[in-house]
């Protein structure tokens, strides 16, 4: 829990909820113990208890995850009690009869209170809570706390009021997150500037011009000239001549066409071999610098004779090695070179649901960058 970091707003800062001098959590508020029974604690057990007791911890943390979510089948409702029964039954037989009060018995009620009440997610009170803190905050003279908390949120509802009427003014309530504004991306950490080898910039420029979209057309221009003059090659040997051969005949067309698109005229030109890398990237409202997944559609070859690849939809699991800014002079284009999982051996879910990624056995290795804007 020490080493755990979250998404920001997403829970509180965990590790700061830890005395590590009696090795036990402290201070935690309703939401944290939710955050923990749907995410962490079923995480975290997995390699330090005998697998029964494992087992039905998990599945209890994921019984709550089913219940909490935003989005429930009613005809699975029955399916849910049953399970919060067997779930009860089991705990008897691993643990004392001193675990148990009346809260874990509560358990076995909460699938039949969706079914009379609602959704959870609508009734339960950490949205009251955190307005109750706001309100707790306008208490200046705790002599009449309800006269101040009246006072200030009049006056707060009039300025919130006014502010729809002003253009370029920020409303009052929840914190800007420090992400805000930024899913274009922005380098924040360990700025520097290289010269990369050449073969390692001309393929990740390779890989920009494949996800730009006003070079979509010469792409697929390309890939039929080539079809045109080997209509006997297979489709493994065209996709590898269409990496070699495409960024030099793409400049050449570009540049005799005169292009009206000034972009694709300095894409044609090609990149600067001095990149600009970074340790830490924010885009998408989150901060890369360790971890990534991609999902990507890519052709998929049996053998180097199958004419018949296929196109497929993929999660793609690796860790980032570097974050370069590749400068077309004009323009930088953020891409993030990465240590990718063979998704074939490396990747696999097991019985539970999780996804278990082995990141010791390494794929794609010819093809190991992707746009910052497509990570996740």
């Amino acid at each position: 829990m020490r080493g755990v970091k979250v998404p920001q707003g997403y829970s509180s800062n965990i590790k700061s909820l830890v005395a590590m001098e009696d090795l036990k959590p402290i201070g935690l508020k309703s939401h944290d113990c939710h955050v923990l029974m749907q995410d962490l604690l079923l995480v975290a057990i997995r390699g330090i208890l005998p697998k029964n007791v494992r087992q039905v911890i998990t599945h209890l943390c994921l019984f709550f995850n089913a219940i909490c979510r935003k989005v429930i089948d009613p005809t699975r409702l029955d399916e849910l009690e049953n399970e919060a029964i067997i779930l009860l039954c089991q705990l008897e037989m691993y643990f004392p009869p001193s675990f148990f009060d009346i809260n874990v018995y509560l358990v076995v009620h909460l699938a039949r209170e969706i079914r009379t009440c609602g959704l959870v997610f609508l009734r339960w009170m950490y949205p009251i809570e955190r307005c109750m803190k706001i309100f707790k905050g306008y208490v200046k003279n705790p002599y009449r706390p309800e006269a101040f908390i009246v006072e200030r949120y009049i006056v707060e509802e009039a300025i919130e009021f006014c502010t729809t009427y002003m253009l370029e003014v920020d409303a009052i309530g929840v914190p800007r997150s420090r992400y805000e504004g930024r899913h274009e991306g922005k380098g924040t950490r360990g700025v520097r500037i290289f010269q990369k080898d050449r073969q390692q910039v001309l393929q990740a420029h390779l890989y920009i011009l494949n996800n730009t979209d006003d070079a979509h057309p010469y792409i697929q221009e390309h890939k039929m000239l080539l079809k045109t003059m080997n209509p006997r090659a297979n489709e493994k040997w065209l996709f590898n001549e269409h990496n070699n051969t495409f960024l030099k005949w793409f400049k050449q067309i570009v540049l005799e066409k005169d292009c009206d698109v000034d972009e694709l005229k300095w894409l044609a030109r090609g990149p600067n071999f001095d990149v600009i890398t970074w340790s830490r990237y924010d885009i998408n409202k989150f901060s890369f610098y360790s971890s990534v997944t991609l999902e990507a559609k890519s052709m998929h070859f049996a053998s180097s004779k199958d004419n018949n690849p296929v196109m497929a939809t993929i999660g793609y699991f690796g860790v980032i090695k570097e974050i370069w800014e590749v400068d077309y002079v004009k323009f930088r284009v953020s891409v993030f070179k990465c240590k990718w999982v063979d998704c074939n051996i490396g990747v696999h879910v097991d019985d539970l649901g999780f996804t278990l990624v082995d990141l010791t056995k390494i794929g794609s290795k010819a093809d190991p960058f992707i746009m910052a804007y497509q990570a996740k």
